[in-house]
């Protein structure tokens, strides 16, 4: 699946459970999407920590002015606050329910200056760190025993210049198996196991030095729960990467 969005990523950031399953998934296997949601929390995690609120400035007078004028709060001086001037109890009244009303409005403030600061976190690595790229693909067909099952496979460098190969996989599951993705020569005369395929998609990091024009072959297996790391000649899908 493609990666999460940023709107999903900030709101995880900030404890909400809005990731479903598919997307939980991704998360644990996504190590993009996951060092986005980790910066999103160190800047939560600021903002909440005590000592970083700003040094709040009394209003002057002007300021009080309109607030009675808004307000409706009477022939109160302009240069005082509500809660320190005389008022009859119809005013006071008054100005419970001005401050009650002023509740939500400041928790919409506050949700928004946070959503401003990941926005700003979000553009900042949008801007500073270069996009995936692309470098080559393979159509995953399924082997004669597994007719009707499908799968792609995307070769990518990531910003910090590592090389990972994404693998998704349509086809029933066996109970008691699992799927585990390979790099095959073209003559099957040597493989590399990647890892396991834990879902319908998964990522994988490419071995630092592989030749991938020599393992070129991207192929998925069905394994046995039997502790044998060999591959078990039971194949799902293959697929060979060109640009």
């Amino acid at each position: 699946m493609p990666h999460i969005d940023d709107e999903t990523l900030a709101l995880c950031a900030l404890g909400e459970d809005v990731l479903d399953p598919a997307q939980r998934d991704h998360l644990a296997g996504c190590p993009a999407c996951a060092a986005t949601v980790r910066d999103l929390e160190r800047v939560s995690a600021r903002m909440r920590a005590p000592g970083t609120a700003p040094e709040l400035v009394p209003p002057g007078p002007e300021v009080w002015a309109r607030v009675h004028a808004e307000l409706g709060l009477g022939d109160v001086p302009a240069s005082q606050p509500p809660d320190q001037a005389p008022a009859p109890v119809t005013d006071q009244l008054a100005t419970r329910r001005a401050r009650r009303s002023w509740v939500p409005a400041l928790v919409a403030a506050c949700t928004a200056l946070v959503l401003g600061l990941v926005g700003g976190v979000l553009w900042e690595r949008r801007t500073l760190e270069p996009a995936e790229t692309t470098v080559a693909s393979a159509t995953l067909d399924p082997l004669p025993d597994w007719a009707g099952s499908s799968g792609e496979a995307v070769l990518r460098t990531t910003a910090d210049g590592r090389r990972e190969i994404v693998v998704s996989v349509d086809a029933p599951a066996p109970e008691g198996t699992y799927r585990e993705v390979w790099l095959l020569t073209p003559d099957v005369s040597g493989l590399v196991s990647l890892g396991v395929l834990e879902s319908g998609e998964g990522r994988f990091d490419v071995p630092e030095g592989l030749d991938l024009a020599a393992y070129s072959v991207v192929d998925v297996s069905e394994e046995p729960l039997d502790g044998d790391p060999a591959h078990s000649s039971d194949s799902v899908v293959r697929g060979s990467l060109a640009t």
